[in-house]
């Protein structure tokens, strides 16, 4: 098996827009990744939404509670944030969606449930739009903290 240094991929992300004033550029970074890449990082995403929820909903509600039938609070916020069976078409979801210019901030965070929800018939568009906002939220949100 070819093992993959992420050291360089962590840096890239978590350096952010450090070198730049413009918005970081999720698209170009999701493009240079090779498949493997992207499939690490929606592995690692579910892998640490699952752990999270269970964790939350284990101490908030009960174990107990996380057994059929689903409290309908608790159902809400699984079906928002797990991706169920789409595992393996989300990257190619994403490549699509980030062709689009006006997409090439969007977060990958908010790209993948995006993604997820296209792959499952939802309407996006209010999503996408919600998602560019918060892209330009966040890049603004890092400007000042670089500032201070």
């Amino acid at each position: 098996m070819k093992k993959i240094n992420l050291i360089p991929i962590l840096f890239t992300l978590l350096a952010g827009n450090v070198w730049s004033g413009d918005p970081y550029n999720y698209a170009e970074l999701w493009k240079s990744y090779p498949e493997q890449t992207k499939r690490a990082y929606i592995d690692g995403f579910t892998d640490g939404v699952s752990e999270t929820f269970f964790a939350a909903a284990g101490s908030w509600i009960g174990y107990d509670k996380l057994k059929d039938p689903v409290p309908e609070k608790v159902k809400k916020v699984r079906d928002r944030v797990f991706l169920r069976y789409t595992k393996d078409q989300i990257p190619a979801v994403m490549t699509d969606l980030y062709k689009d210019p006006a997409n090439a901030f969007i977060l990958f965070q908010d790209m993948l449930l995006i993604a997820r929800d296209k792959i499952e018939g939802k309407k996006i568009e209010e999503s996408i739009n919600e998602a560019r906002k918060h892209a330009m939220d966040n890049h603004k949100m890092n400007e000042e903290e670089d500032k201070k």
